[in-house]
This record gives C-alpha cells, sequence and structure tokens, in this order.
C-alpha cells in the first residue's frame, strides 16, 4: 500500500466504507485497483436518482417504471420555499462552507432534494437498497446545512427507502451541532489515522463471501 499525498477529504461514504472494512475501503476508496462491472442493482439506484433530479430541477417527466414516486416529487416541488436538487456542500477543517472542490475542502456531501423555507429546510436522501436506522448521513447533512445557512434554526430529515416504501427520519436544531460532531469526528480521526499510517486491516464479515473483489485478502470468499 502507498500513502496518499493529497490533503485529507472525506465524506459519509467514505466514512461507511471504512467502518465496514478498512481493506476493502482502501482498495476501492484510495487505490482504485478494483474494477467491477456496474451491479444491476447500481445502475438502478443511479438511474432513480438521475430520473429524480430530472423531474424536480427541470420538471422532466418520470420513466414508466418510476412514475409511481410522481406524487411524492409533485409535493416536493409544490411545497413552499427554495427547491434545490443534488446540493453539493462542503466544509473545511474548521467547519467553515467552502466550494465543493474548493482549495480548503475537508468534508464533502451532498443533498438529494430540499426546501429551505425561511429560518427550516427539509431534505430528503433517496435509498434504493435495504432500510437502516444508521442516521450518519442526516447528521451530516444536517450541521452542513446549519454552517452554510446562519439563518436555519430547524432541519426535517428523512432517508426514503423508496423501493421498500419505508423512511427514516429526523429533526434537528442548532442545539444538535456540538453533540453531533462530537460523536462523528473520532471515527473521522481514525480514518485520517488509517491514512497517516498507510494501516488498513481487513475487517472478515458476509460480505466477504460474495460482495467483495479484492482477492488477494486472506478472508475473500469465506468472511468472518
Amino acid at each position: 500500500m502507498s500513502t496518499e499525498t493529497k490533503p485529507f477529504t472525506w465524506s459519509y461514504s467514505r466514512l461507511r466504507n471504512f467502518e465496514t472494512c478498512p481493506r476493502r475501503s482502501y482498495h476501492y476508496d484510495i487505490a482504485r485497483d478494483i474494477v467491477e462491472e456496474e451491479s444491476d442493482q447500481l445502475k438502478a439506484g443511479n438511474d432513480l436518482h438521475r430520473a429524480f433530479d430530472s423531474r424536480i430541477s427541470k420538471g422532466t417527466g418520470l420513466p414508466l417504471g418510476l412514475m409511481h414516486h410522481e406524487p411524492l416529487l409533485d409535493a416536493i416541488v409544490r411545497a413552499p420555499g427554495d427547491t434545490h436538487s443534488e446540493q453539493k456542500l462542503a466544509l473545511t477543517s474548521s467547519f467553515s462552507p467552502v466550494g465543493y472542490f474548493g482549495r480548503n475542502v475537508w468534508f464533502r456531501t451532498v443533498i438529494d432534494a430540499a426546501k429551505i423555507q425561511g429560518d427550516n429546510a427539509t431534505v430528503f436522501d433517496w435509498k434504493t437498497g435495504k432500510p437502516s436506522n444508521d442516521l450518519t448521513q442526516l447528521n451530516l447533512i444536517a450541521v452542513t446545512l446549519f454552517h452554510h445557512m446562519p439563518r436555519l434554526e430547524r432541519v426535517k430529515a428523512a432517508l426514503l427507502f423508496v423501493n421498500h416504501g419505508v423512511s427514516e427520519k429526523a429533526t434537528y436544531t442548532r442545539a444538535d451541532v456540538t453533540p453531533i460532531w462530537s460523536e462523528i469526528l473520532p471515527r473521522v480521526k481514525r480514518l485520517e489515522k488509517a491514512r497517516e499510517d498507510d494501516d488498513y486491516p481487513p475487517k472478515p464479515s458476509g460480505l466477504c463471501k460474495r460482495f467483495c473483489g479484492i482477492t488477494s485478502c486472506e478472508y475473500h470468499g469465506r468472511g468472518a
């Protein structure tokens, strides 16, 4: 393995991948020496995100297979406030807003859909996989919005598992910013230390059996 030379940056997906398996995250996120064909599930998820973005931002009709989501997207578009789709936001390590590809960028996030009205925001993240109650991504979206928009006082957020008809919701105020960072920053420090030490040990799990392309790993094909 070789240590990265670029400044340390991270995102929710990079943190999640690292916590799932450091060895896998190295090969998929850093070295990028594992190339796999796009799975049907991943392709469907990407297609859905593009279609939803086009519907919200341009008013483009949904493809036939996604038409059953029209009432939800129409309600979002028609709700009062400013509408945002695939909004890219970033922060410096001192939590200051910065351009997504800014010189001092430290953290990046993309908000699938948002409505901003006065001091309130409502945000949505589309999920096509299995439902999960992990709110880390919503926590990060909320605090990033608070840093970018000083007038905001409340953020209502939802993970919408569109293929399962379920959601995970949370409501945030500015009082939540410090507790959220207090929980997340130690996790980010472990990610950063792995980079500094060039140390990405494997973390065997059920994913090793069928969902990992690192054939050189001692756990490949068998897991924990």
